[in-house]
């Protein structure tokens, strides 16, 4: 067992872990796309995705596009923990843990909303927790809900997330009136730019189309997920409870700073979930984001626990990644 505890340490803890995942997954990618081709871009009902889709439509290098989005988004995980000091450590684990499961599923590949959307997330979550007892937090207030309203004009259900920003400020201890107010400004903002596109060009549908979008509930049926989706999704829920169970438990030992920022990554990672399985259809566009809350939570469990129960996991976890990348490429 003691073998276990170092590999788990070296791995976690290890600088040189970082640029081998990096290596493997671009192996994997180029691997994939040589071997069994996926679509380079995804296609979607947003009016808003649909106007970049004839610059990027059956080209080759839309597949570079998103790589490099991922990549920069995994750079931003890193920056995050670095600024914010959420795992306690210099770590880039929450960084290696998002490449390699976004590795593991060749049908993200493509460029897609769900790659853009997460980059505006990690955004507006930057802002979100720099709002952490700032002294006129207003400001990056403004900035996060601009980051937010950015993300909803992709996917309009991206709005249901304004309350847990709310709860999320009000931990922080950064909301008030202005920054409130502040908040609904920069969230209205991108619709200001859109009203006038729309206007300009007498195409007044793409201004109403998100709200109509955010009130069509499909009934729900888990059944319409892909094999593939599904397996994804266990595999997450599974490490997501074992990890926000010990931030629950373990939560002391973390500065009261660090316990608030990753209580929020636990609400809002539950409230994706959920929203994953009650309306399925927006899978791939979700799923990105939702692997940042994911990231952070089993970067937090795995680097800072050395005991034997979780050492067997975390062996377990990697043998489910491998299987999981097994399983995804048979179904392609």
């Amino acid at each position: 067992m003691m073998i276990k505890k170092r590999i788990q340490q070296r791995i976690t803890t290890g600088k040189f872990v970082l640029p081998v995942v990096m290596l493997l997954s671009v192996i994997i990618w180029l691997g994939v796309y040589l071997i069994k081709p996926v679509a380079v871009f995804s296609q979607s009902s947003s009016l808003v995705w649909q106007l970049l889709a004839p610059f990027f439509l059956g080209k080759s290098f839309s597949l570079l596009i998103n790589l490099f989005l991922h990549a920069f988004i995994g750079y931003l995980l890193i920056e995050l923990n670095n600024s914010f000091a959420i795992i306690r450590l210099r770590a880039s684990i929450q960084t290696s843990f998002y490449f390699i499961v976004i590795s593991a599923c060749p049908e993200l590949y493509s460029l897609q909303m769900g790659s853009v959307t997460a980059l505006c997330m990690v955004g507006s979550i930057y802002f979100l927790f720099q709002s952490y007892q700032h002294a006129q937090p207003s400001g990056v207030i403004f900035y996060s809900w601009l980051f937010l309203g950015l993300s909803s004009l992709m996917i309009p259900q991206v709005l249901f997330l304004a309350p847990l920003y709310l709860i999320g400020a009000y931990n922080f201890q950064s909301l008030n009136s202005k920054s409130f107010f502040a908040g609904l400004i920069g969230l209205s903002v991108p619709f200001w730019f859109l009203f006038g596109y729309a206007f300009s060009f007498n195409n007044m549908e793409m201004l109403y189309r998100p709200f109509q979008e955010l009130l069509n509930f499909v009934p729900i049926n888990i059944l319409a997920l892909k094999g593939w989706q599904i397996a994804t999704i266990s595999y997450i829920l599974i490490v997501f409870i074992v990890s926000v169970a010990h931030s629950l438990i373990n939560g002391w030992q973390d500065k009261i700073r660090s316990r608030a920022y990753i209580n929020f990554f636990s609400l809002l990672g539950t409230c994706l979930l959920v929203l994953l399985i009650l309306q399925g259809q927006h899978f791939m566009v979700i799923f990105p984001f939702l692997l940042v809350c994911f990231s952070f939570l089993a970067g937090h469990f795995f680097a800072l626990t050395h005991s034997r129960s979780s050492n067997i996991f975390f062996i377990f976890s990697l043998a489910g990644l491998l299987a999981l990348l097994a399983y995804n490429l048979w179904m392609l």
